[in-house]
């Protein structure tokens, strides 16, 4: 059975006259009669008495017209929600983003895409880039942005934009009186960092290794925020993506600090998995997101 017979069966079934359905569909008459009795064979039964030269429906046929109705119902709306999708009329994006990105650069880019695309809706997960890598294979979101490695093969990734990471001190700290620290210094400070799997954290203790300095982790927080507040709070120090303290070097609430000898860069990479079909709103969001990251300067690529 298929959406082909119903539509025959119920121009028929509210016609009950082959022939007019014959030329309305633009099929022969030969054809029409053909496919009601594969569906009366399909089901075993007959949908229709031919008396004289007439059609009734039987009861069964009355019953099988309200189901077909309802089914070709379904089909049109279906039909044309996903017409709708594919031509960027409405549509559902399931993003994902590891902590910087997901606080710090997605929502004014989602903001103006809200303006461009009202009817779209958007659904943003913000996590670490050890869970978002795992939610992407589960296809619990289509795609993300991460500022950490992945470590499967089922995921593929691509750059984004750069970014930088950054000493960050208490305007009182002696830090905050220099214009780059000193390598060597790192080990006599009290770092506040983020949790095992974070992206920022992995990319500064793999700048660290080549340079053999051992630094103290006095607290761990979960998110930048916190780990900001705490830095304000002259509890340590921290290494930061410099997006995420524009603010507050502007108003002075936080010291911004180089490494001496040491740029810390790291790329932002787009993720999904492998197999994943990327519509053309998927397509839409990503060149958006790519363009505004260009007018911004943080892609270099």
């Amino acid at each position: 059975m298929n959406e082909r017979k119903l539509r025959v069966f119920y121009e028929v079934a509210t016609k009950l006259n082959m022939t007019e359905v014959a030329n309305q569909m633009f099929i022969s008459q030969p054809a029409i009669s053909q496919t009601i009795r594969d569906l009366e064979d399909d089901f075993g039964i007959q949908f229709f008495d031919r008396i004289g030269k007439k059609l009734y429906l039987t009861h069964e046929g009355d019953l099988f017209l309200n189901y077909v109705r309802r089914i070709l119902n379904l089909y049109d709306d279906c039909y044309k929600t996903i017409k709708d999708n594919s031509e960027l009329k409405n549509g559902k994006l399931r993003i994902g983003a590891s902590t910087t990105i997901g606080i710090y650069l997605l929502p004014e880019i989602i903001g103006k895409f809200y303006q461009e695309h009202k009817e779209i809706e958007v659904s943003i997960v913000i996590e670490n880039t050890k869970i978002i890598a795992d939610m992407i294979l589960k296809n619990q979101i289509d795609f993300a942005f991460v500022e950490g490695p992945v470590f499967t093969s089922e995921i593929q990734e691509e750059y984004f934009c750069d970014d930088e990471l950054v000493l960050i001190t208490p305007p009182s700290h002696p830090w905050a009186q220099l214009e780059e620290v000193d390598l060597k210094e790192l080990e006599n400070a009290e770092f506040i960092m983020r949790e095992q799997g974070s992206g920022t954290r992995e990319i500064f203790e793999e700048a660290l290794k080549d340079f053999d300095i051992n630094y103290e982790i006095k607290f761990e927080l979960g998110n930048t925020e916190a780990i900001k507040k705490a830095v304000e709070a002259n509890l340590g120090v921290s290494c930061v993506s410099r997006k995420c303290v524009a603010k507050e070097a502007m108003d002075g609430s936080i010291a911004v600090r180089n490494i001496k000898g040491l740029k810390i860069m790291r790329e932002f990479q787009l993720i999904h998995h492998k197999d994943k079909y990327f519509s053309k709103l998927f397509t839409l969001f990503i060149d958006f997101c790519r363009n505004h990251v260009q007018k911004e300067g943080c892609a270099n690529k």
